[in-house]
């Protein structure tokens, strides 16, 4: 009985103990669960704070683990805390603020030219590259900045010098014009004096004049009566004078000679004139059956002749001549006679040749050609003069010179000088003409001193 109650004691007390220590079990699995579970949540907490700094897949890279073992070698510091020390470093060599993020970098970096397309050491590189060319620039712009100004300096010292020069030779004009002012000055003095003295001369003139006036306006008036009486004989001798005129030289006295022998063969004749009767190698002359052929018409042209001939060669008393012209059916014979206006071995005839003359048959008159009508008129004998007078025999004229329009005002000084020139020909030709005509002095063209001349005028080109 006795065991049994300690029996029953000692299982009541382990049960006691073994539900006292179920119930600590419990309590204390309660209490390490509630534990656990906070360990959980921390860990899971840290995890995810974790996570947000680097992630597992992360840590495994080759970069990461080079970078924790560089933040070991720094001195032990944590991956965080090494990137943000080398952040804040790089930010201020690079921003010059270690607090500064890559917002911050990127907002500064607006606006860099290539900044945002390659690295800052390329555009650093770009930078000092453009930096370099622009010294060289600069030191090549100073360069020529320096030498712009030594050439400035040099044309200044230039000009100082060409105007230092200049000054001195308007000094010397300024000396110069001086005295000629002075001069001027004395020369005007010298006029003003002159001038009272002929103004005071002149008054006496006019006074004398005057009166001089009067006496010859009488005198005038008395020598234009005798003038009228003058001018009405004039006339009659002039019209008997011009009706001579007209009527030629007496023909015994315009025939020279005569042919006196014929060569059909060689178209050679004989003249009965030679060197005794003062002929000349290639003096021409007309051929007339006598002596009556050679009378003038009543507009006093003379006839053409029958022939013309030319002298070849010269002897004493007779000469040859070849036929340079014969009319058909009317052929030369011995006994014609022939003739030559500006040939007379016993006078000279004078001649006043002007006008524009074709003497080279090219169809063109010039005034340059009467130079060869003068030359051939005393080749043979006559005598050209300059001006009309009672003593010249023909008056030779040519084509009437050609008046140009007349300048405009505002003309070259040497286009109005040449029209003045020919204006003033053409004056003298139509005076040449006036005064021959009323004077009764035969007038010949060109053509009409061929015919009285026998020249065969040369054929027009």
């Amino acid at each position: 009985m006795a065991g049994r109650t300690s029996t029953s004691v000692g299982v009541a007390a382990t049960m006691v103990i073994l539900g006292i220590l179920c119930l600590t079990f419990f309590v204390l699995t309660a209490v390490f669960f509630g534990k656990f579970n906070d360990q959980q949540r921390m860990v899971q907490q840290l995890q995810a704070d974790q996570a947000e700094i680097i992630r597992a897949d992360e840590r495994r890279s080759d970069t990461v683990r080079l970078l924790v073992q560089n933040a070991k070698a720094a001195g032990n510091k944590s991956l965080v805390t090494f990137m943000t020390d080398s952040m804040g470093q790089v930010m201020e060599r690079v921003t010059g603020n270690r607090r500064d993020g890559l917002a911050e970098l990127n907002r500064k970096l607006e606006g860099v030219s290539g900044a945002d397309t390659g690295s800052l050491l390329s555009v650093i590189a770009a930078r000092d590259s453009q930096l370099s060319s622009l010294q060289d620039n600069l030191q090549r712009a100073e360069t020529a900045r320096l030498q712009a100004q030594a050439d400035q300096k040099n044309a200044a010292d230039r000009i100082k010098l060409i105007a230092d020069n200049h000054q001195r030779t308007i000094d010397a004009l300024s000396a110069e014009i001086s005295a000629y002012r002075a001069e001027i000055e004395e020369y005007r003095r010298g006029a003003e004096d002159y001038k009272s003295r002929v103004d005071q001369t002149l008054g006496r003139e006019r006074t004398d004049f005057a009166e001089t006036r009067r006496r010859l306006e009488t005198q005038l008036a008395k020598v234009t009566d005798e003038k009228i009486i003058l001018e009405n004989q004039l006339a009659v001798l002039r019209g008997q004078k011009n009706l001579e005129a007209f009527r030629g030289r007496p023909e015994e006295s315009l025939a020279d000679g005569e042919i006196i022998s014929i060569d059909g063969a060689s178209r050679t004749v004989g003249l009965s004139i030679g060197a005794r009767e003062k002929v000349v190698l290639g003096m021409t002359f007309a051929v007339y059956s006598d002596k009556n052929a050679i009378i003038p018409d009543a507009e006093g042209r003379y006839p053409a002749g029958k022939a013309t001939i030319e002298v070849i060669s010269v002897d004493e008393t007779s000469s040859t001549a070849r036929i340079t012209s014969e009319v058909r059916g009317n052929p030369v014979v011995r006994g014609d006679v022939i003739a030559n206006a500006i040939y007379d071995p016993n006078k000279v005839y004078k001649f006043v040749v002007f006008g524009n003359f074709d003497f080279n048959r090219d169809r063109l008159a010039t005034a340059l050609e009467r130079q060869d009508i003068e030359t051939m008129i005393a080749s043979w004998g006559g005598r050209v003069v300059p001006d009309l007078s009672g003593e010249v025999d023909f008056l030779v004229l040519g084509e009437r010179p050609l008046l140009p329009p007349r300048p405009a005002q505002d003309a070259p000084f040497e286009v109005v000088q040449e029209f003045i020139r020919r204006q003033r020909e053409v004056e003298r030709y139509d005076n040449l003409f006036r005064q021959a005509t009323s004077t009764g002095i035969p007038v010949l063209n060109e053509n009409r001193l061929y015919t009285l001349t026998g020249k065969n005028p040369a054929r027009a080109r």
